[in-house]
């Protein structure tokens, strides 16, 4: 792969990521509710399921169509379980609104079952929506040609979404964090954790329905 077709490929994961979308959301509504480990950790999620896909489609579109017909439980099991976990972390932030805690109460403490639990909803994400799937295995094969890509250009591909992610990352769950610490300053962030809880189910429910 050349230097100018990794830079084509860096510019369509930058619109990609850049596009709004429920991965995008979740990952501002967890930053809000959780912190910003919650925040980045559920983004990686995120990428994780994208290297899934990206990784079909350079191994060829027939081992694509493969997995989608033989393991379509899998991703009803995956759905169910991502929807399960965006739904509890609502219910999480909904409590927030009921029982509001004071202003100068620290972030709960990172547990290791807390942050799995936020990397699987993450994975999920991109597993069962439409928009990477249709990005990597319609959108990548009509503009560049994969069956090229070798394992240093897969490496490279792989490190460029590795770039893009941090880059993104950066910007929502920086702004999202600090977002959070204004709202907490201000006295409003009650209502913030409201705002969280629905959108986190929102997306729960779109995850189970597209």
């Amino acid at each position: 792969m050349s230097l100018i077709t990794l830079a084509a490929f860096a510019g369509a994961i930058f619109i990609l990521f850049l596009t709004p979308g429920p991965g995008n959301i979740a990952m501002v509504g967890r930053t809000l509710d959780a912190g910003p480990v919650h925040g980045v950790t559920y983004g990686l999620g995120i990428l994780t399921g994208d290297i899934f896909w990206l990784t079909l489609a350079v191994f060829g579109l027939a081992a694509a169509a493969e997995v989608a017909g033989e393991y379509a439980q899998f991703f009803w099991i995956a759905k169910i379980i991502g929807a399960g976990i965006l739904l509890w972390f609502a219910w999480g932030a909904f409590q927030g609104w009921r029982n509001p805690a004071p202003a100068d109460a620290p972030l709960a403490p990172v547990s290791k079952r807390g942050l799995a639990m936020t990397y699987a909803a993450g994975v999920a994400m991109p597993l069962t929506n439409p928009k990477p799937i249709i990005f990597y295995l319609t959108f990548l094969p009509a503009f560049f040609d994969l069956t090229v890509v070798g394992p240093l250009s897969y490496l490279a591909m792989i490190g460029v979404m590795g770039a893009m992610f941090v880059l993104f990352a950066l910007v929502y769950v920086g702004l999202a964090h600090k977002a959070r610490g204004w709202l907490k300053a201000k006295g409003v962030k009650r209502w913030a954790d409201l705002v969280t809880a629905v959108i986190m189910a929102a997306v729960a429910v779109l995850l189970l329905v597209r």
